[in-house]
């Protein structure tokens, strides 16, 4: 009993935690729809002829398809373990109608049927927005981590620069822009070799973003000349990209 209650009182906790007005309409809504299910018994008690609407005495099937919101929306806002509360509450919730009003046949098995319905649905719900959630905090660590090591490449004094395996330029340090010009999207062979298409003699991409690391030295026309050497570098999108360094060794 006592790891059950700190086990509720951890789960309680949780959904305060997470948004008291989410947690205040999930209860609401909740309160208005069963309210809704029985109101034509409410209605009856009460002697309430003007009240006695037929669409408070159709099928109980199509009442209970609204229990669908408070479910799939406790999944969506506080997660798995909402989403089980929530359907099990649900499920006591109709236990009085299936076994003391329902004239149809089967009452129990069909509400059975609809809460596992019910409840699969408010946790794939509940899974896709975690995973969507933990997606998020995954690119936004990467962007974070991305901008720290582009503030340091900003700084060096040789000539940075990033591909991508479309062979774009994503990204060029201050050094490398001094050396070959703002070239940021354009093509990496054209802007930086003044070629048509890639060279096998000078473009290491297809090995780099294999994650492998190339080391070469590349004489320009002009005279130049730079050791270069190319890293694997995964970049915020996800995508394998090269990170390449450019040392001016002209003599």
């Amino acid at each position: 009993m006592g790891k059950a209650s700190v086990s509720i009182r951890s789960f309680l906790a949780t959904l305060l935690s997470k948004n008291l007005y989410s947690l205040s309409l999930l209860f609401l809504m909740w309160g208005f729809y069963i309210l809704f299910y029985y109101f034509g018994e409410i209605a009856n008690f009460f002697g309430w002829t003007a009240l006695q609407w037929e669409i408070f005495y159709t099928v109980h099937d199509v009442h209970r398809t609204i229990f669908l919101i408070p479910i799939v929306y406790a999944g969506y806002v506080f997660g798995v373990k909402a989403t089980l509360t929530v359907s099990i509450i649900t499920l006591m919730g109709f236990i009085p109608r299936a076994l003391f009003v329902s004239p149809y046949p089967d009452p129990l098995l069909r509400m059975l049927l609809f809460m596992v319905i019910a409840t699969l649905m408010g946790y794939l719900t509940a899974v896709a927005h975690r995973e969507y959630e933990r997606r998020n905090r995954l690119q936004a660590l990467l962007r974070l981590e991305r901008d720290k090591l582009l503030g340091i490449l900003e700084k060096m004094d040789d000539g940075v620069i990033i591909v991508g395996p479309d062979y774009r330029i994503r990204f060029m340090n201050p050094s490398m822009i001094r050396d070959f010009g703002d070239s940021v999207s354009s093509l990496c062979y054209k802007s930086l070799y003044g070629l048509d298409e890639p060279c096998r003699d000078i473009c290491r991409l297809t090995s780099v973003i294999n994650g492998n690391s190339e080391r070469w030295e590349y004489k320009f026309p002009d005279g130049r000349i730079y050791e270069v050497q190319a890293s694997p570098y995964r970049d915020a999108d996800g995508q394998n990209c090269q990170l390449t360094i450019y040392r001016n060794i002209t003599s």
